[in-house]
């Protein structure tokens, strides 16, 4: 049974190349916001990053998406000083990914103050408090003269 084609001779398949139009507009977009969240932050513009994602929200499918996650944390880490979160979703397939200059201006993407979270030390199990201070003091005497006489 042969095709019914239409006027336009596409076998009705209009629908579909819309669809996915669409669909490639959308990536596209998604990827110049990231690109912006990324030239914002480099540039110590964290409000603008931040309009940025905000004005995203608009984009059909952006917000909940993993993208839409990834920039959320991306912000958070920004805004909190903490280069281990930033650095960790600036190393993920999302940003590595990219165009290579993009990439880059990711993985050297570093926080104002340079600040890493301040983790609290774990204290070892079955040790009392005062043998553990005892054990952080000899550690950093031992730091002291790690670095040579200079």
């Amino acid at each position: 049974m042969p095709q019914r084609r239409s006027s336009n001779g596409n076998c009705g398949r209009t629908r579909g190349c819309l669809w996915i139009a669409r669909e490639r507009k959308t990536e596209d977009q998604v990827q110049k916001t990231i690109a912006q969240v990324l030239v914002h932050l480099h540039r110590n513009d964290f409000v603008a990053a931040e309009k940025c994602v905000r004005e995203s929200y608009s984009i059909p499918g952006f917000s909940g998406s993993e993208d839409c996650i990834a920039l959320e944390q991306l912000l958070e880490g920004y805004d909190q000083q903490d280069q281990d979160q930033v650095s960790e979703v600036c190393n993920s397939p999302l940003f590595k990914y990219m165009d290579n200059d993009y990439a880059k201006l990711a993985l050297s993407l570093a926080v104002p103050g340079g600040g890493s979270k301040k983790k609290s030390p774990a204290t070892p199990m079955g040790m009392e408090t005062g043998q553990a201070q005892s054990g952080t003091q000899a550690e950093e005497e031992d730091d002291e003269y790690s670095g040579g006489l200079c």
